[in-house]
């Protein structure tokens, strides 16, 4: 059974190098009936607050889909990702507050699960690359068959939203990725 026909994808990777493209093709491997609709790789790094706007602006707009988003300064930290339910979309990404006005903007959160599966996401998971071997595999997998609750099994207790005032912008600190 086909979930989603489409797949959306936000990020701040830029278009320099093959970052976007290795998700999309990892997204292309597991769900090869998806479109993936690419929202916007120019995000600033690490201006989550930029990231949650476009998101949320765009959303409303699209088709029902799982939508990937990955702005993550905190990325190979203890910070967890996150699949989240709203309206006739599932939105995953990091547990940063990237998501969260785009989910409002769905009406609100229905449910909402940790990234705690490991059988969902690629093989080889590298620090500082978790949209290509965390968060896009899942987001293919949801939009193939999987169900909601196989990304862990039980909601999660706690969502981190954005908070008001000052814009949340953290400068990335520039990494090898594998």
């Amino acid at each position: 059974m086909t979930r989603f026909r489409y797949l959306s994808f936000l990020t701040d990777y830029g278009l320099e190098d093959g970052f976007v493209a290795a998700c999309h093709g990892v997204g292309a491997r597991l769900a090869p009936h998806a479109a993936i609709i690419d929202v916007t790789h120019l995000v600033p790094a690490g201006d989550i607050r930029r990231g949650a706007a476009v998101l949320a602006q765009t959303v409303p707009y699209l088709p029902p889909a799982v939508h990937v988003a990955v702005v993550d300064p905190w990325v190979g930290t203890a910070r967890r990702g996150v699949a989240v339910a709203a309206g006739d979309s599932v939105f995953v990404g990091p547990d940063n507050g990237l998501l969260s006005w785009a989910v409002a903007a769905c009406g609100g959160a229905a449910r909402a699960f940790s990234l705690t599966n490991s059988g969902l996401w690629l093989n080889r998971v590298t620090a500082t690359f978790h949209g290509r071997d965390i968060f896009m595999p899942v987001a293919a997998h949801l939009a193939t068959d999987a169900e909601l609750t196989a990304v862990n099994g039980g909601d999660a207790a706690r969502r981190i939203g954005l908070p008001a005032g000052a814009p949340v912008t953290i400068t990335a600190v520039p990494q090898t990725i594998p």
